[in-house]
């Protein structure tokens, strides 16, 4: 194949064969040559008596003392005869051997015509070789034809002598000569066929180089025909593995044929028993949908029936809670709502696993589970808010009782709880989400925009906090002495306090924030951000009518009680220390005052403390009261939350007598 693509290769062979045919020509001339050369020894040995003879009668009649030179006079070589006939021989042999090196390459054009007109790798190794031997053999004929030149010369030399010593050479002698010189003419050209020899000699060195070629392409061949091999291999032994495979998943197949004409013959069975099934499935639903339908209408009514329940239940619950809160306003009873605060990753860590610390019944009960006595006390209250409810949520349930103000009435909001339960965000919030304090403000100025076509409204803010027992303006950076003094009516008031009048709910943003900022607050173990101080903040009212010209005076108190702190938590030292003592007698005082209103005892002690007697117009009568106790629910604040929640309950007891309007004037 390599060969087929090679073209030289194709002129070489061809080359070959013109030079084959020039050697047999040249064997025919040498051949030609030797039996010419032998014939003219044998012809000159012959005729040199007969010429002697003839040169003696010659000179015999010419009378000349001439001696003509003997047959021995001839210096000829004794075995000259002999190597002309090996000459001879060896020219047939030649001949020959040409001829059939022809032959072969005859033979070889039918190889070439098969294989494309290429010969194969394998005859041109063998036609080389061959060559090369031939030209071996013809290179020795070669120097002995030269050797039998050289006798030739020789003998020619002789008998050129013999001519020249007779200086009248005869007709036969010419003859010779110029035999002699055809002989050395035939010599030379078969001296010529030593060059041919060394032309042969060259191509076959140019066979010798594309024999390497294409040896070193059979190897390359053979590297290929190897890596065929084993990719070979590797297709036979996956093949082996696949009729592997496959005479395994004819067997399966097999078994699944007989489990499938198995299974064939179950599903006939099935369609049959599916179709008496269907007919009966049949009959059943017609039956069914004839008692749905019927269903259906009763369910029907039924849901009227629901909805009209439904919407009568809520009618009698908003009735029944009028109700209460009427009843509530004749006894003049303290609301109670309860808060409960969202518990922190502390807390949750902390927690026990069990029973939840705080659980819930409808919306008004409470119950807190105490893990030493793994008893669970219940607590019923007016509202109970979860963790998950809003400040949005507690403002709608306060929005009532808050704008009565405008009516007229004293209102009075108080947080109370275990410090770090949550009062202050109740009571004042922040920026995101404000508390109770600015969203009854908001709700204050709004319903004057709704009224200000009957009414004119003036609004006026003071705040104040009780800090050490000590009151202390908000609104202002430099205090002074200030105590609460008892008015001619029996009112309590605070001489000396800035008050401040506001148009808009960006003023009382302002001076809550003012007021904010000047309001004493420390970080504890159990709050970042603890108040040290009670915050009242408190709103004044004056409603005029436009048609009557009657005033409806009404004052609401807002106020943050500082927390009930255990310092064995909160870990206060020093002035936190004497805060805290501080903070829990007004507490204990406003304890005392809830306890004596319950009891209705003649003495009631607001004047044990100035908190008490801040609040006595709140606790005292003719005010509408709403206490908020904020509990914590984990298990580790259980003592202080059972404690807030008591309290609670007995603040609920207490009956204030029905709150009255404030009214001056009039046409």
């Amino acid at each position: 194949r390599a060969l087929a693509k090679d073209p030289t290769a194709v002129r070489s062979a061809g080359e070959d064969e013109a030079k084959a045919e020039r050697k047999r020509s040249v064997v025919k001339k040498v051949s030609r040559g030797a039996g010419s050369l032998q014939g003219a020894a044998a012809s000159a040995t012959e005729s040199a008596p007969s010429a002697a003879a003839r040169r003696r009668s010659s000179s015999g009649t010419n009378g000349s003392s001439f001696a003509p030179p003997s047959r021995g006079d001839i210096v000829v070589p004794a075995d000259a005869e002999a190597k002309l006939a090996e000459l001879s021989r060896l020219a047939a042999d030649l001949e020959r051997q040409v001829e059939a090196a022809s032959a072969k390459l005859q033979a070889l054009r039918p190889s070439r015509e098969t294989n494309g007109g290429t010969p194969t790798a394998a005859a041109l190794v063998e036609a080389a070789d061959r060559t090369e031997k031939q030209l071996k053999r013809l290179a020795g004929q070669h120097r002995e034809a030269q050797a039998m030149e050289q006798d030739i010369g020789a003998a020619a030399v002789g008998v050129h002598s013999a001519d020249s010593a007779k200086h009248a050479p005869t007709a036969q002698t010419l003859q010779l000569e110029r035999r002699v010189k055809e002989l050395e003419q035939k010599l030379s050209e078969a001296a010529n066929g030593g060059a041919d020899a060394a032309a042969l000699r060259d191509q076959n060195q140019q066979q010798a180089q594309q024999l390497e070629r294409l040896q070193n392409e059979n190897r390359a061949l053979s590297q290929q025909l190897l890596a065929a091999n084993k990719e070979i291999e590797a297709t036979e032994r996956r093949r082996q593995e696949s009729e592997r495979k496959l005479k395994a998943c004819q067997g399966l197949s097999q078994n699944l044929v007989g489990v499938l004409r198995g299974l064939q013959g179950s599903v006939v069975s099935l369609r049959r028993e599916q179709g008496a099934i269907a007919t009966l499935a049949k009959d059943e639903r017609s039956s069914i949908i004839e008692g749905f339908t019927q269903l259906a209408r009763s369910v029907q009514s039924i849901s009227a029936s629901k909805e009209s329940l439904e919407v009568r239940c809520r009618d009698l619950a908003e009735e029944r809670k009028k109700l209460h809160n009427l009843v509530l306003e004749l006894k003049g009873n303290i609301r109670v709502f309860v808060r409960v605060r969202p518990m922190n990753d502390r807390e949750k860590v902390d927690e026990a696993a069990g029973e939840s610390t705080i659980s819930y019944a409808e919306d008004c009960k409470i119950s807190v589970y105490e893990v030493n006595t793994a008893r669970r006390k219940w607590f019923d209250f007016d509202k109970v808010f979860q963790p998950k409810c809003s400040q949005q949520e507690v403002f709608e349930e306060v929005t009532p009782l808050a704008t009565s103000v405008l009516d007229g009435y004293n209102v009075c909001i108080f947080a109370y709880g275990q410090t770090g339960s949550g009062k202050t965000f109740t009571m004042t919030g922040n920026k995101e989400n404000p508390g109770l304090n600015v969203r009854i403000l908001t709700e204050l100025f709004r319903i004057r925009e709704t009224r200000r076509a009957d009414m004119d409204i003036s609004i006026s803010l003071v705040i104040t906090e009780i800090y050490n027992e000590t009151i202390k303006d908000l609104f202002v950076t430099k205090q002074k002495k200030l105590d609460v003094k008892q008015n001619p009516d029996g009112s309590n008031t605070v001489p000396g306090l800035t008050e401040l009048d506001v148009d808009s709910v960006e003023a009382v943003l302002k001076a809550m924030a003012e007021a904010s900022g000047n309001r004493t607050v420390m970080a504890t173990d159990m709050n970042e951000e603890s108040s040290r101080s009670h915050s009242i903040v408190q709103v004044r009212t004056v409603c005029v009518s436009k048609k009557d010209r009657r005033e409806y005076i009404g004052k609401i108190n807002l106020i943050d009680l500082a927390g009930s702190e255990n310092v064995n938590k909160s870990g206060v030292t020093g002035q936190g220390m004497k805060e805290a003592q501080n903070i829990n007698k007004s507490l204990s005082a406003l304890g005392d005052v809830i306890q004596a209103l319950v009891a209705k005892t003649p003495h009631i002690p607001f004047r044990n403390s100035k908190l008490t007697m801040m609040l006595k117009d709140s606790l005292g009568g003719d005010c509408k009261t709403l206490m908020i106790v904020q509990c914590s629910p984990a298990q580790g604040n259980v003592v202080e939350t059972l404690s807030s929640l008591n309290f609670a309950a007995r603040a609920r007891n207490v009956e204030l007598g029905k709150a009255k309007r404030n009214v001056k004037g009039g046409d």
